[in-house]
């Protein structure tokens, strides 16, 4: 039986993963679902959270706390923590498993890739993009619009769902995972075994973004989602199936 540890993405909560926590969990897998930095029950600050070690010391702890080897799975910017713990602690993870995420290669950032025309022309972003608000301290979320942030992130999720998703939305991710830089090698990330799921109907994270990632950073075994930006929601069936698979 595997462990796994579920990342979060931006404004969410460990505990978004709970449906597929719960099928795996019954499957007989051990499921860790942590808060990152200034995110859900976590306390940190927002302004305190620095840098990536800050922002992703959770998962780090998580990983540490366990026995054995750990799959690590990271959903939307949650992948640049996976990066980032793909060559900090190589040793201690099975597989990395880019959930319609961020996989930036050595020297980019998550933010080199929602800087291109791909990103910023894309309808869906373009239709949305009134959500987001650039401040100081992180990307902001403005939860008074709440039609467009269930266009762009949960968008062939339910209403339930999705009225219990935007209640535990925190209004501000710190920068530290969009700028972190990769610094990766190929005798630590480079030799872990690399998956990436793709989310064929994806309006938060565009397809054709995903996939100028998977060619910026070759070699990852592809899955696919016929679902929007959060499966974890609207398909945690299929998610956890393919989690499954990948454990082997």
């Amino acid at each position: 039986m595997a462990t796994f540890i579920l990342v979060h993405g931006s404004w969410h909560w460990g505990g978004c993963f709970q449906k597929v926590a719960n099928i795996l969990g019954a499957n007989g897998h051990a499921v860790i679902a942590p808060d990152l930095a200034s995110h859900g029950f976590d306390p940190t600050p927002t302004a305190a959270v620095t840098d990536i070690a800050v922002y992703a010391a959770p998962v780090r702890a998580a990983l540490e706390a366990i026995e054995g080897k750990a799959i690590l799975v990271g959903h939307s910017v949650g992948g640049a923590t996976c990066t980032w713990l793909g060559e900090e602690m190589a040793e201690q993870i099975e597989a990395l498993v880019y959930l319609t995420g961020f996989m930036a290669p050595n020297g980019k950032t998550a933010r080199d890739f929602v800087m291109t025309p791909t990103y910023l022309k894309d309808p869906a972003i373009v239709e949305t993009q009134g959500m987001l608000r650039l401040g100081k301290e992180g990307l902001g979320l403005d939860l008074t619009k709440r039609d467009l942030i269930a266009r762009s992130l949960y968008s062939d999720c339910t209403a339930h769902d999705i009225d219990r998703a935007l209640s535990n939305l925190v209004r501000v991710t710190p920068h530290a995972p969009f700028l972190y830089t990769s610094s990766t090698t190929l005798h630590r990330f480079g030799r872990l075994p690399r998956h990436y799921i793709e989310c064929l109907q994806d309006r938060g994270l565009p397809l054709a973004v995903q996939r100028e990632m998977q060619a910026a950073v070759p070699g990852a075994h592809l899955h696919q989602l016929d679902t929007g930006h959060s499966p974890f929601l609207s398909a945690p069936e299929s998610v956890a199936d393919i989690l499954m698979e990948i454990a082997g």
